[in-house]
């Protein structure tokens, strides 16, 4: 049974304890390693090994919820991730199974460093930070990949342990990518820039911090989706505008898995996440914005791009692309 399924992912932490033993060691100077993983992206496949399949028990994989009804954005989505169909229970099962299963084997690359910094005496004056840039979507929703402001996807690992990091603490309060490199300056003992947007998470650890926004803000406009999505998290509230579109609100504590949809029913929270959200950002100007650099570039590719390339290449985009979306393009261009 193979330990080492990822080896290009094991090979860069092989460098890395190599580093470790070369440099941290012998020096008393303060050091930065940056280990990142493709793992456990499926960009080549749900690979692993029995190894780690075997750590994940059959049973243990729960499937998720069904939506009742699908936002129209999201119908876009699956369309273009060409998952539409009903995915039998017992392949969503084994897709998952197997997911955790490279969840696992990451584990395996985490504790190798861990246990080289260890026998080198760094763990106790070393920070460690653990995290992610997206999520996965699971077939929650009945997708895959990323993309989508939903938990699976937008929602991150986020673990840290070193010098002052009480063990075992929880700390509940949404933050954000943007907070891991103010906090990578406090550790680092330097005054962060006056225009970053993110805080350092260290007086949280620490039971403090209460200035911090008490909100956090993600938006998407990437492949995949027709319109722009901005997703205000605050408390137990969840609220995701649609340019264009009518907007989700869900409540977290009580509906984890986002399958009710109450903007319609409490029209009271929705106005208020979405003051919120506006008193951020602009999010229709925004959003006309992008669409027009979007425009513009597809615009310029469609000039470049031989007719042959061109249809080619549109014709992929997503199953059941035809003549009707060919003359949705030309509008949209004129």
């Amino acid at each position: 049974k193979s330990t080492r399924v990822r080896m290009q992912d094991w090979g860069r932490v092989d460098e890395a304890v190599a580093w470790l033993r070369r440099n941290a060691r012998a020096s008393e100077a303060p050091f930065f390693m940056h280990l990142g993983f493709t793992q456990p992206h499926p960009g080549d496949g749900f690979r692993t090994s029995p190894h780690y399949r075997d750590m994940i028990t059959e049973e243990r994989v729960t499937l998720p919820e069904k939506d009742r009804e699908i936002h129209p954005v999201m119908a876009y989505m699956r369309a273009t991730k060409n998952c539409v169909q009903d995915f039998p229970d017992a392949e969503v099962r084994r897709m998952r199974r197997h997911y955790f299963a490279m969840i696992a084997e990451v584990d395996a690359m985490v504790g190798e460093v861990l246990t080289a910094a260890e026998s080198m005496g760094l763990l106790a004056n070393t920070y460690f930070i653990y995290t992610s840039d997206h999520g996965e979507m699971g077939l929650e929703h009945g997708q895959y990949l990323k993309n989508a402001l939903y938990e699976p996807s937008a929602r991150v690992p986020l673990a840290m342990r070193g010098p002052g990091v009480p063990a075992g603490s929880v700390v509940d309060a949404p933050v954000s990518l943007l907070d891991v490199f103010p906090t990578l300056m406090e550790m680092a003992r330097l005054a962060p820039p006056d225009f970053l947007e993110g805080r350092s998470l260290l007086p949280l650890l620490r039971g403090g911090d209460a200035g911090r926004p008490d909100w956090v803000l993600s938006q998407y406009h990437a492949n995949m989706q027709n319109t722009g999505s901005f997703m205000l998290r605050r408390g137990d509230w969840k609220y995701i505008a649609y340019a264009g579109f009518e907007p989700q609100l869900f409540n977290l504590r009580e509906d984890p898995g986002e399958m009710h949809n109450q903007a319609a029913c409490r029209p009271e929270v929705r106005k208020e996440m979405d003051a919120r959200l506006r008193g951020i950002l602009d999010y229709e100007a925004v959003d006309a914005h992008v669409k027009d650099y979007d425009r513009a570039s597809f615009r310029r590719w469609r000039q470049e791009a031989s007719e042959e390339a061109y249809r080619s290449t549109m014709t992929k985009l997503f199953r059941g692309w035809g003549e009707a979306q060919f003359e949705q393009i030309e509008a949209w261009l004129r």
